[in-house]
């Protein structure tokens, strides 16, 4: 059974006039009932009862029409989410993102992109930077938005987004307020909140060495994961922590202070695998490097 039988059998099977139906579909007469006639063979079944005055639809020839009517619009539908995708319109992306890579306007150019190309799908996935990396060179990410801190990006390209200093955040009632910077004397005698190593080594064995090039030795008391965490723990009494500058804190009681002295900073990438990406997501790296005036991904 090929596909324009289908297309002629449901021209007969609405004119229910062989003529009428042959002009619909530009072709001959004859022809048109040639091939009629192979599709009645080949399912063995008649599918018109054929007379001098008219023609009918059989039983069987009902039960194909719509099945056949279904197929081709189920083709037509097909081949239009094909050319949507060719163009960027269609498909499906997957976004990994720190949750500090959010505290600035890339939802509101996610929520831009999605209202401009609602067909398609976004999935987002909160993960640390070296889980982004991993999953972006194994396909499972399209792109990703986190620090890159000292990371190997082979096989990856990138884009810097933005960078931040860290601050220091505690308690408003701490002593440490009094200051308008905070040196890391002051916070080596301090219970430091910090996020797990594996997310960020490289970062977090800087922030270590930032000490220990002092002949410091920082207390670690907790470890978590996420600004909404540590800020948790802050406001519980249970330490103090280094933030990224201008971080939105939702809870009351917190103040941030700058450091006083080298420490390393925190750099937000947009990073996505070599090669051809999809159109979809061609479009979304183009957005968001002009939303952030980087100039174009693609030559």
């Amino acid at each position: 059974m090929e596909l324009r039988q289908l297309k002629y059998f449901v021209a007969v099977a609405e004119e229910l006039h062989f003529g009428r139906a042959a002009k619909r579909v530009h072709i001959a007469q004859p022809p048109l009932s040639q091939q009629i006639k192979a599709l009645e063979e080949e399912l063995g079944a008649r599918l018109f009862e054929r007379s001098s005055r008219k023609v009918e639809l059989t039983a069987e020839g009902r039960y194909l029409l719509d099945e056949a009517r279904e197929i081709l619009e189920r083709i037509s539908d097909a081949s239009e989410t094909v050319g949507r995708m060719v163009r960027g319109e269609a498909g499906r992306m997957h976004v990994g993102f720190m949750e500090i890579a959010m505290d600035s306007h890339l939802p509101e150019i996610m929520r831009h992109f999605r209202s401009e190309y609602p067909d398609v799908g976004v999935r987002v996935s909160q993960l640390g930077a070296s889980v982004q990396l991993e999953r972006l060179r194994s396909g499972e990410l399209d792109v990703g938005f986190c620090s890159v801190f000292r990371h190997g990006l082979q096989g990856l390209e990138d884009r810097l987004l933005f960078e931040k200093e860290h601050f220091l955040a505690m308690p408003e009632d701490h002593l440490l307020t009094r200051k308008d910077k905070v040196s890391l004397e002051d916070v080596a005698g301090e219970r430091l909140i910090m996020f797990p190593r594996f997310g960020q080594p490289d970062l977090y064995d800087s922030i270590l060495e930032a000490f220990t090039l002092k002949g410091l030795y920082p207390v670690i008391g907790q470890e978590v994961a996420g600004i909404s965490g540590v800020t948790a723990l802050i406001a519980a009494g249970m330490g103090v922590s280094f933030v990224p500058e201008n971080t939105r804190i939702q809870r009351k009681g917190i103040v941030t202070r700058p450091i006083d002295g080298d420490f390393p900073a925190m750099d937000i990438y947009m990073v996505w695998k070599k090669g051809e990406p999809a159109a979809a997501l061609r479009l979304f790296l183009e957005e968001v490097a002009a939303s952030y005036q980087l100039g174009p991904v693609f030559d």
